[in-house]
């Protein structure tokens, strides 16, 4: 299997939730094949750590937008149906959302990743470099 990330690359990179853990099996062969460029367990300090963890390395940041059906807190620190969050290149895109639709797999289109600010729904949390200890 070609092997994958769990830190986000570069800048453009589309960021999906993905909320079933039936569809691991999907997902490795979306690595084997390349539409996913890094992949992580959402942790249990909730999707904003997670998301923290995936920037650090190459200190990027996220612009995201959140889930309507949760409070800020809620989506960003608790505990949600969401299990894992995925990165996917640009030029991937197209044939990962093909893929796992055409195997009736849902996903959640999450965001991007970006230079280095964290951002969900326009508000601004500062940058990856503010986090870095």
């Amino acid at each position: 299997m070609k092997e994958y990330n769990d830190s986000f690359s570069k800048k453009g990179e589309t960021l999906y939730l993905i909320s079933s853990d039936d569809v691991f099996d999907y997902l490795k062969d979306c690595i084997r094949v390349g539409f996913i460029t890094s992949m992580r367990l959402i942790n249990e300090k909730g999707i904003f750590d997670t998301l923290k963890e995936c920037c650090v390395e190459n200190r990027l940041g996220f612009d995201i937008t959140s889930d309507s059906d949760l409070t800020d807190d809620e989506f960003l620190y608790g505990k949600t149906k969401y299990l894992a969050v995925v990165s996917v290149n640009a030029d991937q895109e197209d044939d990962f959302v093909d893929f796992l639709f055409s195997n009736k797999i849902s996903l959640t289109l999450l965001g991007h990743v970006t230079k280095g600010e964290l951002r969900m729904d326009g508000n601004s949390f500062g940058f990856i470099s503010d986090y870095i200890k």
